[in-house]
């Protein structure tokens, strides 16, 4: 079956950007034994068993006014009841229009705002790697466990559930049908960096851009953004997209790409666990 690839140019980037992070956050969810996805009308709910935000979302929100209440309600009631974090990301097609100021009501708080970005794949610079620096994708659970080290150690201190979830889903991760690419920095030979490739509704999301925070400001992060930009370029993609914060935006832009929508988070209390 021949794939429909979505070009940078084209009005369908938007929806395209925010329907990959969607199949982005459920994909491996829905291989997972004991999560749970509700994939209903107007609202995706994906409980991924482990009481981790990174991994229990709800997104893809499109409700009618006169019900929107009682579906959050009942979504902020699921995880309440198990005592689960969770994240609520509002896309740039979310609705209603006041679904901000409702969150807000049912007594989530703003943790973050991303901004959506898009780029044009034919645009991306030649690829130059510091000294010590090698960069390979993901193929074997040791690597894939590593990955995870990484990512885990965002948190302080490291977040053992992001561990316990990329060993539940390895066999799905690694499949040679995954949509999923992972990709791992080394320095020196040890696993410093990471990033994601999720190759699905005609684009290519960005995900996981992470470096230890020892090893920044080292070129790993530019490094790790173009391996799986240029992997998904040689699959055929044209556009690439991706969410980012306002500290990373500066450096997306440098590199071609450009805005296309905002993406604001939600959460019960505080920062993101």
């Amino acid at each position: 079956m021949m794939k429909s690839f979505v070009e940078p140019g084209s009005p369908l980037v938007s929806s395209a950007m925010e329907d990959n992070q969607v199949d982005h956050m459920t994909y491996l969810a829905r291989r997972l034994p004991g999560a749970t996805v509700r994939d209903e009308p107007g609202l995706l709910l994906v409980d991924c068993g482990l009481p981790t935000d990174t991994f229990n979302v709800v997104c893809r929100t499109r409700l009618r006014p006169q019900d929107a209440d009682a579906r959050i309600t009942a979504a902020v009631a699921h995880f309440r009841a198990k005592a689960f974090p969770f994240a609520w990301w509002v896309g740039p097609g979310a609705a209603p229009e006041d679904l901000d100021a409702r969150l807000t009501a049912h007594g989530l708080v703003r943790a973050e705002e991303e901004q959506g970005m898009a780029m044009d794949l034919s645009r991306l610079p030649a690829p130059t790697l510091p000294p010590g620096v090698s960069v390979r994708r993901v193929s074997t659970e040791r690597e894939l466990a590593d990955f995870a080290r990484v990512v885990a150690s965002n948190w302080e201190p490291l977040d053992p559930h992001v561990l316990d979830f990329y060993v539940r889903t390895a066999r799905a991760s690694l499949a040679h049908d995954s949509p999923v690419r992972f990709f791992l920095g080394l320095l020196d030979g040890e696993p410093v960096a990471t990033s994601e490739c999720h190759l699905s509704h005609g684009v290519a999301g960005l995900y996981s851009v992470s470096t230890l925070k020892a090893f920044r400001r080292r070129g790993l992060g530019a490094a790790l953004t173009l391996a799986p930009l240029l992997d998904a370029r040689e699959a055929g993609y044209r556009t690439a997209t991706l969410q980012a914060s306002a500290e990373g935006q500066p450096v997306y832009a440098r590199l071609g790409f450009e805005p296309r929508g905002v993406f604001r988070v939600y959460q019960p209390t505080g920062p993101r666990t």
